[in-house]
C-alpha cells in the first residue's frame, strides 16, 4: 500500500471517527441539559476537570512523546516493543504516586470533599487513560482500530445516558457512564495491542532513563497547555460557583464539538510527518503540512462565521432557552477554532517532529499565564464571560509565539491565494446568515437552513473557483458514482 493511499484511508477513518464525535454530543447532550440543568452539568465538568490534573500528572506528558518514538520505531517490531513496555513502566510507578496525592487531597480540600463520590468514579481514568496506550495505535497509523473501538463505546455511552439519566439529581449517574465505558475501552486496548506485539513478554535490557528527559520536556507541555485547558472551570468553580461552570461548559462545548472535525487530518499526518522528517524525507513532510494548513482554514472559517452569527439558535437547540446567558461566551470563544487548529499543527506536527518542543513548551507556558491572569481578573467581574476571554487570549498567544518560532518551516507552504479565497467564502456565509435573519424565522428553522444554505453557497464558491482541495475531491466522488467517465 503506497504511503498517499495509506494517509488517504487513515484520514477517512479518522474523519468517521471525528463526525461520530461530533455525532454523539450532539445526540445525548442536548438531552442531558435539560434533565441535569446548568449546576449538574457544573458539578460533572468541574470534577472531570480536577481529575485531568491527577490524569495528566499519571501520563507526564507521554503520549505525544510516544507517538514520535513509536513511529519512529514501527518498522522494527523488537524494539517497539521494547520502547512500549518501557513507556509503559514510567506510567505504572506514575499511576501510584497520582494515586496517592489523589487521596491525600479527597478530604483535604473542602469543594474537594463536597464532590468526593463523583471524583472517586471518576479517578477510575487516571490509571485506565494512563494504561489505555491510544498512543500507540495512532503511531503505528491503526485508525480503523481506533474507530471501530470508539463508536462501539459510544454508542454503549449513548443507550445508557438514555435509560439511566432521567432526572436532575442523576448527575452522578451520568458522569459515571462517561468515564466507565471509556475506561473499559481503553482496558481493550491492551488486550489488542498484545495481537501486534508481545506486549506482556519481557524484553532484555530495559533502558528506562532515555525517556526521562524527554519526557519531562513533555510534561511541561501537557502540564502548561492542560492549565488553561481546565483551569477556566477549576477557576470559575472556586470563585463564581457550579452555575457559571455549567453555562461556561455548554458554551466551549458548542465550540469543542465541531473542532475534532477542523483538526481530523492534522491528526493522522502527526505520525506520518514524524517519520518522514526522522528519515529525510522533507519535501514529503513539506507536503503534508500544507494540506494539513490547507484543511484546516478551509473549514473553520465558513464554522467561525456561523457559530458567531447564529449563537442563540444554537444553544436553543443543543443546550434549551435556559441557556441563554451563555450566547456571548459561545460568540467570545468561536475563533479558538481556527487557533486551536492551527496551533495543534505547528506545535505538535511541525515543531516537535523536528525535536523544538522546548519551543511549544515556552507557547503553552505563556499561554498557560495569559489565562490564569486574565481569568484572575475578569471571572470575578464576569464569570462565564471571563473565562471565555481568558481562553481566547490564551490560545491566540500560543499561536503566536509558535508562528514566531516556527515560520521558517512553514512559509513555504502557506497558500495565500487559498486563504483569500476561504476568506471570500467566509464572507459569503456572513452576508447569506445576516440576510436570514433578517426574514425573522423561527430560532430552529433559521439554524438548519442557514447551515444548509450556507454549506451549499461556500463549498460551491470554492468548486467554481477550482479550489486545489475541493475541486478534485468532488471531481474524483462524483467519477466513482458513474456520472463523470475518466479519460
Amino acid at each position: 500500500m503506497t504511503n498517499q493511499s495509506t494517509v488517504r484511508k487513515n484520514f477517512l477513518y479518522n474523519t468517521l471517527l471525528k463526525y461520530l464525535n461530533v455525532l454523539f454530543p450532539l445526540i445525548t447532550f442536548p438531552y442531558v441539559a435539560r434533565v441535569l440543568s446548568a449546576e449538574g452539568i457544573g458539578q460533572v465538568d468541574f470534577s472531570l476537570s480536577v481529575i485531568q490534573y491527577f490524569i495528566l500528572f499519571s501520563q507526564l506528558g507521554i503520549p505525544t512523546y510516544a507517538i514520535r518514538e513509536c513511529a519512529r520505531y514501527r518498522d522494527d517490531k523488537e524494539k517497539l516493543t521494547k520502547t512500549v513496555q518501557e513507556i509503559l513502566i514510567i506510567n505504572a510507578v506514575m499511576i501510584g504516586l497520582s494515586y496517592l496525592i489523589f487521596a491525600f487531597m479527597l478530604y483535604r480540600v473542602d469543594v474537594f470533599e463536597a464532590n468526593s463520590t463523583l471524583l472517586i468514579i471518576m479517578s477510575i481514568s487516571i490509571i485506565s487513560t494512563s494504561l489505555g496506550i491510544e498512543w500507540f495505535f495512532q503511531a503505528i497509523e491503526d485508525y480503523r482500530y481506533i474507530t471501530i473501538r470508539s463508536t462501539m463505546v459510544k454508542l454503549v455511552s449513548l443507550v445508557l445516558v438514555f435509560v439511566l439519566v432521567n432526572q436532575e439529581s442523576d448527575y452522578v449517574i451520568y458522569g459515571s457512564i462517561s468515564i466507565v465505558a471509556v475506561s473499559l475501552g481503553y482496558v481493550y486496548n491492551l488486550i489488542y495491542a498484545n495481537r501486534i506485539i508481545p506486549l506482556f513478554r519481557r524484553s532484555s535490557n530495559y533502558d528506562v532513563k532515555r525517556h526521562i528527559k524527554p519526557i519531562l520536556t513533555f510534561f511541561g507541555l501537557s502540564l502548561s497547555i492542560s492549565i488553561y485547558a481546565n483551569l477556566n472551570k477549576v477557576m470559575l468553580g472556586l470563585i463564581s460557583g457550579n452555575y457559571s461552570v455549567g453555562l461556561y461548559t455548554v458554551a466551549d462545548k458548542m465550540v469543542r464539538v465541531v473542532l475534532p472535525l477542523v483538526t481530523s487530518l492534522g491528526v493522522v499526518l502527526v505520525p506520518r510527518i514524524a517519520y518522514n522528517i526522522k528519515n529525510g524525507k522533507q519535501k514529503e513532510a513539506d507536503e503534508l503540512i500544507e494540506k494539513a494548513l490547507h484543511f484546516v482554514t478551509m473549514i473553520s472559517i465558513p464554522a467561525i462565521v456561523g457559530i458567531y452569527l447564529l449563537a442563540k439558535p444554537i444553544l436553543i437547540l443543543f443546550a434549551g432557552s435556559t441557556y441563554l446567558e451563555s450566547v456571548t461566551a459561545l460568540r467570545i470563544i468561536s475563533p479558538i477554532l481556527i487557533i486551536i487548529a492551527l496551533s495543534n499543527l505547528i506545535g505538535i506536527a511541525i515543531l516537535v517532529a523536528h525535536g523544538k518542543e522546548k519551543i511549544t513548551l515556552l507557547s503553552t507556558t505563556v499561554g498557560a499565564i495569559v489565562n490564569f491572569l486574565i481569568n484572575l481578573f475578569l471571572i470575578p467581574r464576569l464569570n462565564q464571560d471571563g473565562a471565555a476571554i481568558g481562553t481566547l487570549a490564551a490560545e491566540l498567544a500560543v499561536l503566536l509565539v509558535q508562528l514566531i518560532f516556527a515560520y521558517r518551516y512553514i512559509k513555504g507552504n502557506i497558500n495565500y491565494r487559498n486563504v483569500l479565497s476561504y476568506l471570500a467564502g467566509g464572507l459569503l456565509v456572513f452576508i447569506n446568515c445576516s440576510l436570514l435573519k433578517l426574514l425573522h424565522y423561527n430560532e430552529i428553522f433559521e439554524l438548519l437552513l442557514a447551515t444548509a444554505t450556507s454549506a451549499v453557497i461556500y463549498f460551491g464558491f470554492l468548486y467554481v473557483i477550482k479550489d486545489s482541495f475541493i475541486y478534485p475531491t468532488v471531481n474524483r466522488s462524483v467519477s466513482k458514482l458513474g456520472f463523470i467517465k475518466k479519460s
